[in-house]
């Protein structure tokens, strides 16, 4: 049976990084099909990592910042993990227990052996990411949009 797991990353605390943990809460009274986990990981970047063995697929749901694009701006990124081991920025590699840094907790994962077959990321272009409670109105209104993303994806 395929395994997968739909994982948030973010920092509730800091406003628009909290979509990953936000997102999950709206799933978890989602119905999955068999084989399909949901789990907030919130900070925890290398208690994430661990938790990704056994799975065949990982969904990761994070607030995304690319230049250009607007606040509420979708994206969806696939992880390549050939690509990612031969990221220079792998050269200053640590592990923080702090961190949801997705390139690291992949990479730790790689380095672990237990890198899924595939990883996705779902994440939104953030309006603000200061100390605050509360998603912004443009990454609140794509919240519906994400979650329909992540059930096509299974």
């Amino acid at each position: 049976m395929t395994r997968t797991l739909i994982c948030g990353v973010g920092n509730k605390l800091k406003r628009d990084d909290g979509l990953g943990p936000f997102v999950i809460e709206q799933l978890e009274d989602t119905p999955m099909p068999e084989g399909v986990d949901v789990a907030d990981y919130g900070i925890s970047g290398f208690k994430c990592a661990l938790k990704l063995e056994g799975y065949n697929k990982v969904i990761f749901v994070d607030a995304i910042s690319l230049p250009g694009f607007e606040p509420g701006r979708l994206h969806r990124l696939k992880i390549n993990k050939d690509k990612l081991m031969k990221s220079p920025r792998l050269s200053d590699f640590s592990l923080s227990m702090h961190e949801t840094d997705l390139e690291r907790i992949m990479a730790t994962a790689a380095v672990l052996n237990i890198y899924p077959d595939e990883v996705v990321i779902i994440g939104c272009e953030p309006s603000d990411t200061a100390v605050g409670l509360g998603l912004t109105k443009p990454v609140e209104a794509a919240v519906p949009k994400i979650i329909e993303l992540i059930l096509k994806e299974l």
